[in-house]
């Protein structure tokens, strides 16, 4: 093996503590960001999605700090195995957590649709109400027949855009919370096994 003059090589002991470090901050900001974002405690789908949501696009900065502490503690297998157990049990955590996003996902889409069809049956109401009064001398029946068919299309545009975005945002929840979980899965594995030369 060739040494560079003046280049030292980092302890192994030295390059454990400071991952362990790393990992317990990570492991730390991530707790404290996720319980600033749940509470207070709320109930109902929009405030799972948001708090699902944030977990999914937090989740890398807990498998990273895992990571670092499985290797932080991988000579001692009295540390490890814990939090391989831990690792593993977020990752399926996570996965858990996917199912419900789909389906409050799809809830909350679905009262999204209820509200904008319920406000545009309203509106509609008051434009067929108006029209059995006499009108003011600057509105005419055709400016409320423009009026109605401009509601209906801004209803269906924004029923539409209602359900784009929240599959949207499903998808994404969805997409980081199964890879990060199958990674953390994977990193309990690992960290279970036997130490091998």
């Amino acid at each position: 093996m060739v040494s560079v003059p003046g280049q030292s090589i980092v302890n192994p002991q030295v390059a454990k503590g400071l991952c362990r470090i790393v990992g317990f901050t990570c492991l730390a900001g991530f707790l404290l960001d996720m319980a600033s974002i749940a509470l207070p405690f709320g109930a109902g789908e929009a405030w799972r999605i948001g708090v699902l949501q944030q977990l999914g696009d937090r989740s890398i900065v807990f498998m990273f700090g895992m990571a670092l502490l499985l290797y932080g503690f991988w000579e001692e297998r009295s540390q490890r195995k814990p939090l391989a157990y831990v690792a593993l049990a977020v990752g399926v955590f996570f996965q858990i957590c996917c199912l419900v996003v789909i389906r409050d996902g799809l809830v909350l889409q679905q009262q999204t649709v209820e509200t904008i069809s319920t406000r545009a049956a309203e509106i509609q109401t008051q434009i067929e109400q108006s029209r059995t009064q006499p009108l003011p001398p600057n509105v005419t029946p055709e400016q409320l027949e423009q009026a109605a068919r401009q509601v209906q299309a801004q209803a269906d545009s924004l029923k539409q855009n209602a359900k784009t975005g929240i599959t949207k945002s499903s998808i994404a929840s969805i997409g980081n919370l199964v890879i990060v979980g199958l990674g953390l899965i994977g990193l309990g594995r690992v960290g279970m096994r036997s130490r091998r030369s």
